[in-house]
């Protein structure tokens, strides 16, 4: 293969480009049908992650009181991870609340919800251009999509069938992509802006950020490390990756201190693991990228 063709070929597919190095598999955390009155609340920002409804309907609410509605067919996908709580529509509030295998004739909400893993736990930094949810609905789904979907569901609660896991893994895997491929066809991704992440110095930068999101990066550093002045550095990164240097590596530590919470770290255990030294600043911060201080998630996520 020539220069040109190896090339040519990354045009095409900016997707295994940018997904092979750092894309690790999947994980799931739910897969079960909710009964009754229940209430199932995703609190932090762990990893992108996704919902597919397999029976009933439930409502989704965002922690800024947005609401969004899913019913059976529909898979939710979030490139962000957004804290959201799910709950059932239309059930009784003397309801027990009820979880019972997926396949029970038992009426209620069949859910499989799970997470994508990358390298360092951080998701691509093109993930930032998507909205922080994707749902694609059963009619938008190609053929392809749709059988790899029944497939998943078939196969998720025969968890005693030889190859169970990687089985699972593998088609979870296949989802991602079907997932972002719609993403391109309905243009919430450009192609464009996709290849602009496979600029040299500005892949080379988010390596180094992701590698080591913990260290107190200055931009003359990176500048120096990716073989351009400062200024031409911070303006080449903002054009492609949407912010600035101080802001893109702030939103990676956050990432790491909603893991560390989510895991039931205290606030001083998030701020460690996310790379600060001082409580007050770690919480300032905390605040400005995120909106909210790192307590009141802290308390949300015991109740």
């Amino acid at each position: 293969m020539t220069r040109h063709d190896a090339h040519k070929g990354i045009g095409q597919d900016p997707l295994t480009s940018l997904l092979k190095p750092i894309f690790m598999g999947s994980d799931f955390y739910h897969v079960a049908k909710q009964c009754g009155d229940w209430l199932l609340s995703h609190e932090h920002a762990i990893a992108p992650s996704f919902h597919l409804v397999t029976e009933g309907q439930c409502r989704l609410t965002w922690h800024d009181g947005g609401v969004e509605h899913l019913q059976a067919g529909d898979l939710a996908f979030f490139p962000g991870d957004a804290p959201h709580q799910l709950t059932p529509e239309g059930a009784s509030t003397d309801t027990r609340p009820q979880v019972v295998p997926l396949d029970s004739p038992q009426p209620g909400v069949g859910l499989i919800c799970g997470h994508f893993r990358f390298v360092h736990d951080i998701p691509p930094a093109w993930f930032g251009a998507l909205p922080r949810i994707v749902r694609i609905s059963r009619p938008a789904r190609g053929e392809a999509f749709q059988q790899t979907i029944e497939a998943f569901a078939k196969e998720l609660p025969a968890e005693d069938a030889p190859g169970h896991r990687p089985v699972t893994t593998s088609l979870a895997n296949a989802l991602l992509i079907f997932m972002l491929r719609h993403c391109l066809e309905t243009r919430l991704l450009d192609y464009r802006h996709l290849m602009s992440f496979l600029d040299t110095p500005v892949s080379r930068a988010l390596a180094l950020l992701h590698e080591n999101p913990r260290r107190d990066w200055t931009l003359h550093e990176l500048a120096r490390a990716v073989g351009l002045s400062r200024s031409s550095f911070s303006e080449r990164f903002h054009r492609v990756v949407g912010v600035t240097v101080a802001r893109y590596h702030g939103w990676l530590r956050m990432m790491l201190a909603d893991q560390a919470l989510a895991n039931g770290e205290s606030i001083v255990g998030a701020m460690l693991a996310s790379g600060y030294r001082s409580e007050s600043t770690f919480r300032k911060a905390y605040k400005r990228i995120r909106g909210v201080s790192p307590s009141r998630l802290k308390v949300r996520s015991t109740e």
